[in-house]
């Protein structure tokens, strides 16, 4: 007799200790679920808050920029993309940008579906000034659309009489 209680009770420890091992397993995977998504939301809880926590309303009366008097936001898509190679150090490097240009102005809308191909040859200028290094911070993006703006407000101030584009948009910008 006590050797076939023997054989049950080792039977009942390794079933208890499988459940065991099943349990730690389950709470150890919930527990890094858990700090995996408490994690991605610290990382991103400043992302994520939009600025002041203002209604789309609110922005846009905010923005002097979006002001209905200056009239609709008229897009142009400087198609095909900018491709442009650079030597950086001996090696190939490209850059490839798509742009947008915005103006609220029919006329200059106009003017720049005419003069298409100078624009693109004055864009393609001021990219090969660059400094690819550059482009790859956020200032040089920035800056470059501002010097990109700049060329296209040149021509539209000779060929209108007045700037015209409002800011140069950027639809793809990729550095290889």
């Amino acid at each position: 007799m006590a050797e076939e209680d023997v054989p049950e009770a080792e039977e009942g420890k390794k079933k208890g200790g499988k459940l065991k091992l099943i349990i730690l397993i389950v709470v150890g995977v919930l527990l890094i679920a858990a700090l995996s998504i408490f994690g991605t939301w610290f990382m991103l809880k400043d992302k994520l808050a939009g600025p002041d926590d203002m209604s789309i309303d609110e922005m846009a009366m905010s923005d002097p920029s979006l002001s209905a008097e200056q009239g609709e936001a008229l897009y142009f898509a400087m198609d095909p993309a900018f491709i442009i190679n650079y030597t950086n150090g001996g090696k190939s490097r490209f850059l490839q940008v798509e742009l947008t240009l915005l103006t609220r102005d029919p006329e200059a809308l106009a003017v720049i579906e005419q003069h298409n191909p100078l624009i693109r040859n004055n864009l393609l200028d001021v990219f090969s000034m660059q400094d690819i290094s550059m482009l790859a911070t956020a200032e040089g993006k920035q800056k470059l659309a501002e010097e990109l703006a700049a060329a296209v407000q040149a021509i539209l101030d000779v060929e209108l009489g007045r700037p015209g584009v409002e800011s140069v948009l950027y639809r793809s910008f990729i550095i290889q």
